[in-house]
């Protein structure tokens, strides 16, 4: 058997990239391009302070800030093209402010789905009658395409016009769908009853 010659290895000297030179301004600049270390390094110089003030607005569990903030830079990272003469600090609160605005208006709209779900069960349904712990199987068990009319509409609360288009349908055939993933869901609250 062959043995080679051992070599010592070292780690490389670091050496500071240009992004970890890069003022805030010039890291979004760098992001427009599609620069990953910038990214990162905006990332890492930003996330805790946003993830501190989507904590205070929206007063979530850890993983639901943790979504939320993960959004903010995806937003962030789409929009730094268009960022103009703000610091980058108070532009991605702004973005964040607007991205807690939507989740909460899309978690209102959700729960007034299920609320209009919840008021249309028998008359005899009570706190404790298991039938709104059935929803969630009655929703799995529609048709993909009711289910995603379904959810699109009522649960995400998209519009019309933005949900056809997302399912590449139609607007009359996706109230078509909702209105009939509405029947169905009913009509399994109720135990088959019409």
């Amino acid at each position: 058997m062959k043995t080679g010659k051992l070599l010592k290895l070292r780690p490389e000297p670091r050496v500071d990239s240009l992004t970890d030179q890069l003022s805030d301004v010039g890291m979004v600049a760098a992001c427009a391009t599609g620069d990953r270390a910038a990214r990162s390094m905006l990332f890492e110089r930003h996330a805790d302070a946003l993830h501190r003030f989507v904590s205070h607005m929206r007063g979530a569990d850890a993983d639901e800030v943790d979504d939320l903030v993960q959004v903010t830079f995806l937003r962030a990272f789409d929009a730094a093209k268009r960022f103009r003469g703000a610091t980058a600090h108070s532009w991605l609160f702004g973005i964040a402010a607007n991205v807690v605005k939507e989740y909460a208006r899309k978690e209102i709209r959700r729960k007034r789905a299920l609320g209009v779900v919840a008021e249309e069960l028998p008359a005899v349904a009570t706190p404790r009658d298991p039938t709104l712990s059935r929803l969630p199987d009655a929703i799995a068990a529609l048709g993909h395409e009711l289910r995603a009319a379904f959810v699109l509409v009522d649960l995400e609360g998209e519009r019309g016009i933005d949900a056809a288009a997302a399912l590449g349908i139609p607007q009359g055939t996706l109230w078509r769908r909702v209105f009939e993933a509405r029947t169905a869901l009913r009509r399994a609250l109720q135990g088959g009853e019409s």
